[in-house]
């Protein structure tokens, strides 16, 4: 692992390289590796100061292929996930391919709506947004994501950070 620091817009940002793959990310966070990652596959968390997180995942691109075969699959179970787990429903907001070190990838945004606990009653909604990437070149798959409350204001280290980490995201050299 290795890191250096690099002005990036308005504010500070360091420079992650892990297991061959590499992103900046703002200089105030801290990030926390999942204990049981490895370099075939694996979870980390970029925390801001406020709270606020962005992760990434990466794993095994010959496994998820077989049943997700795009980006824009991939993404779509993902959210469909998401709403599952919390007993919701999923509405995509926004969905678009985008480069990501010369691959396609899909960027989205998706609202999850469920009820609360039974005692409590009640809707909730969190909005996630999402960049996946299919890398061919290192047989894997990456998974940018973040999400938020849309009944408060959104943290702006949230917003700069996804900016940031995507922009910056190189799967291979």
């Amino acid at each position: 692992m290795a890191a250096q620091s690099r002005p990036s817009g308005s504010q500070e940002t360091e420079v992650l390289c892990i297991y061959g793959f590499a992103f900046e990310f703002p200089a105030l966070s801290t990030i926390e590796f999942d204990p049981k990652f490895k370099r075939e596959k694996g979870d980390l968390a970029i925390k801001a100061p406020s709270k606020s997180v962005v992760f990434l995942s990466w794993g095994d691109l010959g496994r998820v292929v077989k049943r997700l075969p795009t980006p824009m699959e991939h993404s779509k179970y993902s959210v469909e996930r998401v709403a599952k787990s919390v007993q919701g429903k999923a509405t995509s907001m926004e969905q678009k391919e985008v480069s990501i070190n010369g691959h396609r990838a899909v960027y989205s945004r998706s609202r999850v709506d469920s009820h609360g606990p039974l005692l409590g009653g009640g809707r909730r909604s969190q909005e996630i947004e999402s960049l996946h990437v299919h890398c061919d070149r290192v047989m894997r798959y990456y998974v940018i994501y973040t999400s938020f409350d849309p009944t408060k204001p959104k943290d702006p280290w949230q917003e700069d950070a996804m900016k940031v980490i995507a922009g910056s995201f190189k799967c291979h050299p």
